[in-house]
This record gives structure tokens, C-alpha cells and sequence, in this order.
């Protein structure tokens, strides 16, 4: 049994709630944690209250919606994005890759192939499982690579969505040293190319409000100048 699987957390997000609940019921059976949302509001409250591996977007309705949704969602994860349509024209299809989606799944789709195609994207979210990785630790900052959250202090608990743990981990990871930020949005964004320093700093700006006691003067994520 792939245990990465079963760790995998997915949100779905669909405009028709029978099929909503027709996906996240075939996935949960293959024991997958899924969260629905029904419309982009929600999903975008949900995915600030807690990250997500996959995130799924089938849209029946209304196509550019979809893509809005994308490309904000795409600004903030660096995970699959994946995009349900039952359209094969062409125009859409490139539509929805410029914004940042990682794969077209054309409808109808049979469940085998469904979810296949689910749990080859959720081994791709993380090359290295965050169970796997070690705590971190800054003075009285320590970082929870498995619940993806900070424990600064005694009790105070901070979750993070994806890309600000994959930044904070990184700059814990290189403490004491000053990375360029050519250096961050590649170890972060990757090859999806999504990332640049103005996304980066946006994440910066949040960790710091999360983690620092005086957000214009941080102790913890420090920025020099012409350097990184």
C-alpha cells in the first residue's frame, strides 16, 4: 500500500456538487483526506487555513472562472494544479496551461484512469515526503515539516500554506547564509517557472507577519540589499 497516498491531502473544487461528491467519494475510498469546495471563494478560505498536495479544479460551467481561479492558486502553490474540462478545443486548453495549470484531464474520464492519474500527481507535490524531513530550529522558532507549522514559544502554533513553508524551509535549511533570490525562486517554484522575486517577496512579507514580533524590523528573515 502506498503510504504517500494516504497522506496525500487534495481540495477539489467544482461548481456541481453531485459530481464533487462523487470525486472526493472515490478518492476517500482509496484513502486520500479530501476537502470540497463549491464555489472560489470557499476554496480560497479553505486553502488559507490549511495547505493542500493537489489541488483540483473542475469547472462545469463557467471555463474562464476556472481560470481566474488558477492563476491565483498557481501564485500561491508550487504543488499540481489540475484542471478538469470537458472541452478538447485547443484555445482553452493553452488558456489554461499559460496560467500555470499542470494537467488537462479531458471528461468524461473512467475512475481506474482517475485515479491513476491522482496518485501520480500527488508523488510528484513533494520530491521528498515533509514526514521525512527534520525539524528546524532558530532560537525559539521551531519549524514542523510534518503538520507544515511553526511552534514559536511554548504554545503558539502558526500553519503555513505551501509556499511559505517551502521558503521558510529553505532559509532554515541555509541559516547564517545569504541566498539569492534567483536561487529561492528556483529551489521553490522550480521547473514550473511560475516564480518570480515580486511572488517572493509577497511570501516573505506574510512569514514575516506570521513569525516576527515588529514585521519592519525582523529578527528572523532579514534582507540585504543587493544581495538576497
Amino acid at each position: 500500500m502506498n503510504t504517500r497516498l494516504l497522506n496525500g491531502r487534495i481540495l477539489l473544487i467544482s461548481d456541481d456538487l453531485e459530481s464533487n461528491n462523487i470525486w472526493a467519494y472515490i478518492l476517500t475510498q482509496k484513502g486520500i483526506d479530501v476537502l470540497t469546495a463549491g464555489s472560489a471563494n470557499s476554496a480560497i478560505e479553505l486553502f488559507t487555513k490549511d495547505p493542500f498536495d493537489l489541488v483540483i479544479i473542475n469547472y462545469y460551467f463557467d471555463i474562464n472562472e476556472a481560470l481566474t481561479l488558477s492563476r491565483q492558486f498557481r501564485s500561491e502553490i508550487a504543488n499540481p494544479l489540475l484542471l478538469f474540462t470537458s472541452t478538447q478545443e485547443e484555445s482553452v486548453l493553452l488558456d489554461a496551461y499559460e496560467v500555470g495549470i499542470d494537467e488537462c484531464i479531458i471528461k468524461p474520464i473512467s475512475h481506474r484512469l482517475f485515479v491513476a492519474k491522482i496518485t501520480a500527481w500527488l508523488r510528484r507535490s513533494w520530491t521528498v515526503p515533509t514526514e521525512a524531513l527534520d525539524h528546524l530550529q532558530a532560537n525559539d522558532l521551531r519549524l514542523d515539516p510534518a503538520q507544515r507549522q511553526i511552534i514559536l514559544g511554548e504554545n503558539s502554533v502558526i500553519k503555513l500554506t505551501n509556499l511559505e513553508f517551502r521558503v521558510l524551509h529553505l532559509l532554515m535549511s541555509h541559516r547564517g547564509q545569504v541566498l539569492d533570490t534567483n536561487v529561492i525562486v528556483d529551489r521553490v517554484w522550480g521547473h514550473t517557472g511560475n516564480g518570480d522575486s515580486i511572488l517572493l517577496k509577497n511570501v516573505i512579507y506574510r512569514l514575516r507577519r506570521k513569525i516576527e514580533e515588529d514585521p519592519s524590523r525582523p529578527r528572523y528573515l532579514q534582507t540585504m540589499a543587493g544581495e538576497g
